[in-house]
């Protein structure tokens, strides 16, 4: 479903991905983890192109990722439109929930799909109104961002997300800005999405989550993938001294 080839990304002189190669079947759940700074979000913003990565390849099934190929083998960035297109399949939820303040909850959720995917206003309102009742907010169809808790507002970004109909989701520490208390209920819903057979590429520092949803966890430092394994044998025994030393750090 995604494959990464030899990805690689710098921001001036700072080299932030020093060559990621990674396959992601379909219906799978990738966790990633690792200490800040170590190119975790730079990755998942490389998937679906909101950061332009310098070398390598990405791939979405069978299309590359914001670039294309010439006759003889270079990348040349893909045009506007296409990047778009191949973006437009992957859902997004970021650690500050970014919903629009000045619209109510259904008019976030629905805005993409009539705005960007033109489908009828109805339509949209229809599945907006199931995925609101799906992630606990049914009761809330009508309140404005600033109104709701941050576990809300999470929720809320989900379903904005899901409305899309992606085939991938990409969520980047999606509880990060979360009071302790609130983490749980949007953990919930991405239970709930792998458990539907989503397949998923998470950020996150939640070790515990990782163990229990991930089929497959990625454990990455400064800029290199480091190991990745099944979450029973990593969490258990690692492969590799620094996602032990990560581990003890943080399992403490």
């Amino acid at each position: 479903m995604i494959r990464a080839i030899n990805v690689q990304k710098s921001f001036g002189q700072l080299q932030v991905l020093k060559g990621i190669d990674v396959e992601i079947a379909r219906g799978e759940v990738m966790a990633v983890i690792g200490p800040s700074g170590s190119g975790k979000s730079t990755f998942l913003r490389c998937i679906n192109f909101l950061e332009e990565y310098d070398q390598g390849e990405i791939w979405l099934g069978d299309q590359l990722v914001g670039y294309r190929k010439r006759a003889n083998g270079t990348l040349v960035k893909d045009r506007a439109d296409r990047v778009t297109a191949v973006r437009a399949r992957m859902g997004m939820v970021f650690q500050g929930f970014n919903l629009f303040p000045h619209m109510s909850v259904l008019d976030n959720v629905i805005e993409g799909p009539t705005v960007v995917q033109r489908r009828p206003r109805d339509e949209a309102i229809a599945e907006a109104r199931a995925l609101l009742e799906r992630v606990g907010l049914r009761h809330k169809i009508d309140a404005y961002p600033e109104t709701l808790s941050g576990g809300q507002q999470q929720r809320a970004a989900i379903a904005r997300a899901l409305a899309m109909k992606p085939e991938v989701m990409l969520f980047d520490e999606p509880t990060s800005a979360l009071d302790p208390e609130l983490v749980g209920e949007v953990l919930d819903v991405i239970k709930s999405l792998a458990a539907d057979g989503m397949t998923m590429v998470i950020v996150t520092h939640e070790m515990g989550f990782a163990r229990e949803v991930a089929d497959r966890v990625m454990m990455m430092d400064d800029g290199n993938l480091v190991e990745i394994d099944r979450p029973s044998t990593m969490f258990s025994n690692p492969s590799h001294p620094r996602t032990a030393e990560f581990l003890r750090r943080v399992l403490r």
